[in-house]
């Protein structure tokens, strides 16, 4: 178990750029009046996006096969999740889903990765897993206006919280 809680430290830059991402791209949503048409918000995106294939690209060099098999098993999974959120994403987009679905789906999404990340590697992600599910429960029932809001600063958070733990488990 020590050995996989190690080798997840490879995510830290990915879960930073992307929960700093969605963290700002809510407080953004918030303060619209900063950003009316919204290009900040693309701008944040597009410097997500070019950053990640930066990292990407400088992590293929210097890896092994072996590694490479264990980002695939990783990726895989997380490929068909993207594609899950693209399609929502861009439902929301043409007006055929609810300002909110796209929230409630990738924080219950997220929050179930939590889980079964966490029950492989260690109980802290169980508990940011049953923290974040449970958030998006109380959001969905009584707070659903605030839904793009307080999920996507909370999921980005939770983000931010994941690479912290696989932080203190590298040592």
């Amino acid at each position: 178990m020590k050995r996989n809680k190690a080798e997840a430290y490879w995510t830290v830059p990915y879960l930073t750029i992307w929960g700093t991402q969605w963290m700002a791209d809510s407080l953004l949503q918030y303060i619209w009046m900063a950003d009316p048409h919204g290009a900040v918000r693309k701008t944040l995106l597009g410097v997500a996006a070019a950053l990640t294939v930066l990292l990407v690209v400088r992590d293929r060099v210097g890896r092994s096969a072996a590694s490479s098999r264990q980002v695939a098993a990783v990726g895989i999974p997380a490929l068909a999740a993207a594609a899950l959120l693209l399609v929502v994403a861009l439902s929301a987009r043409l007006g055929t889903t609810a300002l909110f679905v796209p929230e409630l789906l990738r924080c219950f999404l997220l929050a179930a990765f939590y889980v079964w990340i966490g029950v492989r590697l260690g109980r802290e992600l169980v508990y940011l897993g049953l923290w974040l599910a449970a958030l998006g429960i109380v959001i969905w029932s009584f707070y659903l206006g605030y839904a793009p809001i307080i999920l996507g600063f909370s999921g980005g958070a939770s983000l931010l919280a994941c690479a912290l733990i696989f932080r203190f488990w590298r040592g």
